[in-house]
C-alpha cells in the first residue's frame, strides 16, 4: 500500500505485522519508519510551526501509550526495527496525522505487512521489535527530506 491509500488492516494482506515506512533507508539498513521520517522533516526545518506542534502532540500521545522497547535505551545498538501487531488497530489509526504530514511534505511512504519481518527480540501488547533478515546500506543523505543524514 503506498503514499496515503489506506485499506482496513486484516490478517492475510501480506501478514499480521504492520510497519509505516518511507522509501529511503537509514542507519539501520531498512526503510525509515514514520516517526523517524517526521523527525527528519523537523530537523531539516521543513515543518511549519503548526505542523511541528502537531508532530509533538502525536509523538507525545504515542510516548504515553506505547511501551518503550528496551533496545532503545542504548541508542538501539542491536539495530532492531519495530512493527505493529494486529491488536494495535487504535494506535495504527492514530498515525493518520503523521501520514498526512508525509503526504503534505511529499515524502512517499508505504504501509507494509509481513507474516515474518525478522527475528523477534522484543514483544509487548502492541508491537514487536525485530532484527531484519535483510539490510541495505544507508542511502546517501540526498534521499532524506532536506538532505539529512540519518
Amino acid at each position: 500500500m503506498t503514499h496515503g491509500s489506506r485499506k482496513p488492516l486484516r490478517e492475510g494482506d501480506g501478514g499480521p505485522y504492520v510497519r509505516f515506512q518511507v522509501r529511503y533507508c537509514g542507519r539501520l539498513g531498512v526503510p525509515v519508519g514514520i516517526f523517524a521520517a517526521c523527525h527528519h522533516l523537523r530537523r531539516a526545518g521543513r515543518l511549519t510551526p503548526a505542523d511541528d506542534r502537531l508532530f509533538t502532540e502525536v509523538d507525545g500521545w504515542f510516548i504515553a501509550r506505547l511501551p518503550y522497547p528496551p533496545f532503545y535505551a542504548d541508542g538501539n545498538t542491536v539495530r532492531a526495527v519495530p512493527w505493529f501487531k494486529p491488536g494495535a488497530a487504535a494506535l495504527i489509526a492514530a498515525l493518520a496525522p503523521l501520514e498526512d504530514l508525509l503526504r503534505r511534505y511529499a515524502v512517499p511512504y508505504d504501509i507494509v505487512r509481513s507474516p515474518d519481518p525478522g527475528t523477534i527480540i522484543y514483544e509487548d501488547e502492541f508491537q514487536i521489535g525485530v532484527l531484519p533478515y535483510v539490510r541495505r546500506p544507508a542511502e546517501g543523505a540526498v534521499n532524506a527530506p532536506g538532505g539529512l543524514s540519518r
